[in-house]
Order: C-alpha cells, then sequence, then structure tokens
C-alpha cells in the first residue's frame, strides 16, 4: 500500500516538474505582441510648472497630458513637441514655422 502511494506521489511530482520546464525558458518571444512599443505623438505645450508640462494634442483637442520631462526647461508655451519616451523634442513644423519668409526684390 506505501509503494503505491510513493509511486503515485512520485509520477505527480515529476508530472508537474515536466510542466514547469517549460516556464523557466530564458528566451524572450519571437513575436512583436509582447514588446511595448513607443509612440511618438504631437503635442502644443500649454503650461509649465518645473519638470512638470501640460500638453495637448494636436489631433484631438480634448486630449489633455499633463507629466515630468526631464528637457522640460528647453521649451516655452506654444511650441509644437514630439513626445519620444521621457524626453520632448521639437516638432518640424515648429522649425517651419520660425522660418521668415524670403523678401521680394
Amino acid at each position: 500500500m506505501k509503494i503505491k502511494r510513493i509511486s503515485r506521489a512520485a509520477l505527480l511530482c515529476v508530472s508537474l516538474l515536466g510542466l514547469s520546464v517549460p516556464c523557466l525558458a530564458n528566451e524572450t518571444p519571437a513575436s512583436g505582441n509582447y514588446t511595448h512599443k513607443i509612440q511618438q505623438e504631437e503635442a502644443v505645450v500649454v503650461r509649465i510648472n518645473q519638470n512638470n508640462v501640460t500638453l495637448q494634442a494636436i489631433g484631438d483637442k480634448d486630449k489633455i497630458t499633463t507629466a515630468p520631462f526631464s528637457n522640460a526647461a528647453e521649451f516655452k508655451v506654444g511650441d509644437k513637441v514630439i513626445i519620444v519616451g521621457n524626453l520632448l523634442k521639437p516638432s518640424t513644423d515648429a522649425a517651419s514655422d520660425t522660418k521668415t519668409a524670403p523678401t521680394a526684390k
């Protein structure tokens, strides 16, 4: 009777160990479904309070976000920026707005 219980317990332990081995794999899945992608979104600076910047999305005027950015001091209210991770980058449209129009000869 004891031998039967011991053999069942051993079989159960081996089965559970066999099921847990695939969970211990070190490889990351090849599929891109599991990776976190950083989105780049264009916005306008509405307010700056130390490192906290309030941004309004250009495409959706109702979408307003406040977040800390490490380079907040480089921008002023009204600047068009692109959000990349924890940084703000000037928008290419903002650079073209500051150019002066050529004068007529």
